[in-house]
Order: structure tokens, then C-alpha cells, then sequence
């Protein structure tokens, strides 16, 4: 078996192996990109194993989930919630069913400057607000699984939600199954570095002289598909900018700024090991029309009983309807497919350091109408390949 150190580029950098190391020699350290990479105390280490036992890459596949293969379009009934959710709200819906419970909910929210993502618990209905919202960049677990296992081993009810390397670790890290444990991961296009997001957040800020105080990703200014990112400035001032246009998400899409296990996610090479996974019902109109609106359709893909059940107890928050399967996944195909790394992505980071941010956008970022013709063409293949299921 492979080493820690071994993994090397194929780490995920969910954190287990620091949590999980006896003699807490290991710590999660950025590298020159700005993601998180075990460093091993050589000298305090005694060698146990333990960080290679809770190595989801090491272990990967051990834990895949039952797989009911059900899919489900779901659709909050609370027109706040839908407001302020990145699609359809069904998170929120699954994390108050928790909660109504006397139970927890551990999830990814901002740092108080917004300049990184790391896991939090939320135990009342208003700091679910915390937790909701898509977050593009990678996440902290920020010692996440020790508290989750705290939480367990004292008997609450607790939901984790997370990417799905990260529910791989924690799964891997428990090391066995609890009753008391629901695990739901996204569908994950890939996670940027934080260095990335915090460059183009100093450009932006820059321009206002403000500290950062609020930071919505999928702000729904002119509804679900044109979705933009704001940032709100303690001045009062405000930006915003639709995603087709705004060149950080245009960095994102375009895969440059991802991790490199991204571009080989050993976790969806072998499957879930969730109970549900979670996302945006892209291709919606295609697969069920009449559930379609601006403000946006959830995608549940439930894969066991466990998350059957906490699936059924939304039913009061949401209006949903089944899916067929096949037709939803290939309306997402980051469901199961690690995007493709750009032939420019080194160059990418080696200019991130190099440049101001303004120089990145006219190389990195423009030709706005080619993300727009992908979507539309992709758009058009997600019909004829749901027409085609359903004449068979």
C-alpha cells in the first residue's frame, strides 16, 4: 500500500489523516497553488498507520452506497428559501427534517473575511443560512470529522454534507457505520483554490476600499439559469456580475483553477458513498418540462434507504416529482465524469502570481459567447439523448 506521502498529486485534501494522526505530527499545508497538502513531523511521528487507514484514495471504493437509483426534481415550497438557495432549495429542506429531530448539521460556510470555505455546525433553523448557497472554491474540513464523530457517539441525529471526496473521508475516518449518521455529498463540477478566489477578491475589492461582508455565488437576480456573483461591501456598495460575463466563474467552467485530483476523481470512478447526492436539475426541461421555473429545480439522487427516508421526511417543504435516471445523469454529467485538465492550466498558476488580476481576465477569461454556445450545444444533446431513452 501506498504512503501519505505517496498519494502525492492524487490527494483530495479532505484533512482525515491530520485529524486521525495520535501524535498530531501531520498538519494541512497550502502548497504554491493554494490547496491543502498533509506535511509529516518526521521526528514525532511513530509510524502507527493511521493516517494511511483513513485515506479515502488509499481506500477508495470501500464504502460505495446501496444505490436505489432513484432520482427525484424537487422544488422548495418557502419562496425565501428558493430566493436564497443555488437551485431548487432541497438542502435546507433535508438539513430542518435534522434538525427537527434535535439533531446537527455539518456543512461548508465563509470564513469571517469570506477568503476561504471550511466545515460548521449549524444546530438552529437560522444558521442553516450559513451553510446554504454553493460555494466555489475548495473547502477546510477544519478538524469537521472529529466533531462529527463527537456529535454521533453522543446520540444526535447528524447530517454531513459535503463534496464527495470529503464524505469519502469522513466515511473512511469513522471507520464503521452509525444509525444516527446521514451523509449527503454534491455534484461536484471540481474544487478551485482558495489563492485564486482571494486574488480576484482583492481586484474587486480593491475598486470599493471596503471589507468584504457578504458573498453570494448564484445570486438569482434574473432567475435560475442566469444566475451571477455578488459581493456586498461594508460601505454599502455592491457588485454584481451574471456568470457568463464575471471571470472568476469564467476561470472555474473553463477547469483552470481546479485541484488536481479533480481532473482524475478516484470517487467517481468507483461511485457514491452517500446516501444522497444533491444538485442542480440541469436539463430539467428536457427530462420533466412541466416542473421547470426561473428560480430554480433540485436534482436528489437517492441511493439508499437511510437517505430514502430522510428524503421522505422533506415532504411538507417541497413539491417534487420522479425523475427517470438514466435521463437525469446525463443532464449532469460531473455526476460521474472528472472534467478534463486544460493544457493551460500550469501557466494558469505560474501567472496568478505573476500578474495583476486584470491581466488574468484578458488571458484567461474572455470570449464571453463560446461559454454560451457550449451551454446551448450541451443543452440541445441533453434532449436528443432524453428523446432517444424515451422511444425505447
Amino acid at each position: 500500500m501506498k504512503t501519505i506521502q505517496q498519494v502525492g498529486m492524487d490527494c483530495c485534501g479532505c484533512g482525515a489523516c491530520a485529524i486521525a494522526c495520535p501524535k498530531s505530527c501531520i498538519r494541512m499545508a497550502p502548497n504554491e497553488e493554494g490547496f491543502l497538502y498533509p506535511e509529516t513531523d518526521e521526528n514525532t511521528c511513530i509510524h502507527c498507520s493511521r493516517c494511511e487507514s483513513v485515506c479515502p484514495v488509499l481506500h477508495v471504493g470501500e464504502h460505495n452506497a446501496e444505490d436505489f437509483r432513484e432520482a427525484w426534481a424537487v422544488t422548495q415550497k418557502d419562496s425565501h428559501i428558493l430566493q436564497a438557495s443555488s437551485s431548487g432549495g432541497l438542502f435546507t429542506a433535508l438539513a430542518t427534517a435534522i434538525l427537527e429531530t434535535g439533531g446537527c448539521v455539518f456543512g461548508v460556510g465563509f470564513t469571517k473575511d469570506f477568503r476561504r470555505v471550511h466545515c460548521i455546525m449549524a444546530d438552529k433553523p437560522e444558521q442553516l443560512a450559513l451553510l446554504r448557497g454553493s460555494k466555489y472554491l475548495q473547502s477546510e474540513t477544519d478538524g469537521g470529522y472529529a466533531k462529527v464523530k463527537q456529535q454521533l457517539e453522543q446520540g444526535r441525529p447528524v447530517l454531513f454534507s459535503g463534496t464527495p471526496c470529503q464524505v469519502a473521508g469522513l466515511r473512511q475516518f469513522l471507520g464503521r457505520e452509525y444509525k444516527n449518521l446521514y451523509v449527503i455529498d454534491i455534484i461536484c463540477h471540481g474544487t478551485p483554490s482558495a489563492l485564486v478566489w482571494q486574488h480576484y477578491l482583492d481586484h474587486i475589492a480593491g475598486k470599493n476600499g471596503q471589507k468584504t461582508v457578504s458573498v453570494n455565488y448564484r445570486h438569482k437576480q434574473f432567475g435560475w439559469h442566469r444566475y451571477g456573483l455578488e459581493v456586498l461591501f461594508a460601505d454599502g456598495k455592491r457588485f454584481f456580475q451574471e456568470y457568463t460575463e464575471n471571470s472568476y466563474m469564467k476561470v472555474f467552467l473553463r477547469d483552470y483553477c481546479l485541484r488536481e485530483s479533480c481532473y482524475h476523481c478516484v470517487v467517481k470512478e468507483t461511485g457514491s458513498v452517500s446516501d444522497l447526492t444533491i444538485g442542480d436539475f440541469w436539463g430539467v426541461k428536457n427530462v420533466l418540462p412541466e416542473v421547470e421555473n426561473s428560480m430554480g429545480v433540485s436534482l436528489a439522487l437517492i441511493h439508499t434507504e437511510k437517505g430514502k427516508q430522510l428524503f421522505e421526511r422533506t415532504e411538507p417543504m417541497v413539491e417534487k416529482q420522479r425523475a427517470d435516471y438514466a435521463a437525469a445523469l446525463a443532464a449532469n454529467p460531473a455526476m460521474t465524469r472528472s472534467v478534463r485538465r486544460p493544457e493551460a492550466r500550469s501557466s494558469f498558476f505560474h501567472d496568478l502570481t505573476e500578474m495583476p488580476w486584470r491581466d488574468i481576465e484578458r488571458k484567461y477569461a474572455k470570449d464571453k459567447i463560446a461559454i454560451i454556445i457550449k451551454r446551448e450545444l450541451f443543452r440541445s444533446f441533453v434532449g436528443v439523448v432524453y428523446r432517444k431513452l424515451r422511444q425505447r
